[in-house]
């Protein structure tokens, strides 16, 4: 049997790839020894036809999850894939069960010619799940709410979206916080004002304005103020990050149609209307490339932070001198 969960919200894929793990794990594995994790950037093809096809210990089948296959294409993964494809092709009736998870950035990013991707969402089994917006956003919270027993009043959803966007682990996170404190009370719009720090940061927002004035000064002065305040420099890039990659997505939506409305490009990249209408004015002066050169950029100093760098804050001086 061969299972595909695909889409762009990462919280949502790791929902329904637990449900299916513990499925599995309750019907044909309760002693949690044929549930095994392939990752794309340690997989070959020997590895995978060699899992999927060994019989399993003391029990009738395996579970095989393969994950992040499809979601990028790095030199001589294309191959690879072709192989998998091939294989499931001439394997129509396996033993065991193969369970395949790509997170993709955007919807943009799905592979639609790729022979793997195309074959695995042809099986029966498959789930797409897409970043919630809008109704679908406040929908989900208020199912969320119901499940696990937070009275929570409609206005107050309406403004944790407006605070947090629809980063649904986030969300999940200040629900059983603003849960606590109520403890039992229905939670207002008050309490989400309180309690949830907005992931729209005006220092960051005052950040990203400076770097766009190539003003040095103040971008150092904003980076400072977050750094005195006791911000962690990871959490502080998280924050310049979600920022910036707002901006793309603005600005990859005004590029096509430089007439779009704030309501037309919420609703085609899933941001809310707030953040878009903040970013409007300062959008223009970015272009699309030194976007994607800053989110490089910044993608790259991620990579410094975790593995321990010595020196963090030099490391965001450097960033903020190099593109002022």
């Amino acid at each position: 049997m061969i299972y595909y969960i695909y889409g762009t919200d990462k919280y949502l894929c790791r929902q329904k790839l637990n449900e299916l793990k513990k499925g599995f794990a309750a019907k044909r594995d309760k002693a949690g020894l044929n549930a095994i994790r392939l990752k794309a950037e340690e997989l070959s093809f020997d590895r995978f036809s060699q899992e999927a096809l060994t019989v399993p210990f003391l029990s009738e089948k395996k579970l095989i999850i393969i994950e992040g296959l499809c979601e990028e294409s790095p030199a001589g993964r294309k191959k690879l894939r072709d192989e998998i494809a091939d294989f499931i092709i001439s394997h129509p009736a396996l033993d065991n069960n193969l369970l395949f998870i790509d997170v993709f950035k955007d919807e943009k990013s799905l592979p639609e010619k790729d022979k793997l991707f195309n074959q695995l969402k042809s099986q029966e089994y498959k789930w797409f799940l897409p970043a919630l917006k809008n109704a679908g956003l406040a929908n989900w919270i208020a199912s969320y709410s119901k499940k696990h027993k937070i009275a929570i009043a409609p206005e107050a959803i309406s403004e944790l979206i407006i605070l947090i966007g629809n980063d649904l682990e986030q969300i999940a996170n200040e629900l059983r916080k603003l849960a606590a404190y109520k403890d039992g009370g229905t939670v207002s719009i008050e309490d989400v004002r309180l309690l949830v720090k907005a992931v729209y940061d005006e220092d960051v927002f005052g950040l990203t304005n400076a770097l766009a004035a190539k003003d040095r000064a103040k971008a150092l002065e904003l980076l400072s103020r977050q750094l005195m305040g006791g911000n962690e420099p990871l959490a502080i890039l998280g924050s310049i990050n979600w920022q910036f990659k707002s901006l793309l997505k603005i600005k990859s939506v005004l590029d096509g149609n430089s007439r779009a409305t704030a309501y037309e490009i919420a609703s085609q990249t899933g941001l809310h209307s707030f953040v878009v209408s903040k970013n409007l004015s300062g959008v223009n002066k970015f272009s699309l490339n030194g976007l994607i050169a800053i989110i490089n950029d910044l993608l790259e100093i991620e990579k410094k932070l975790k593995t321990g760098t010595k020196n963090p804050e030099l490391i965001l001086d450097m960033f903020i001198a190099k593109h002022c």
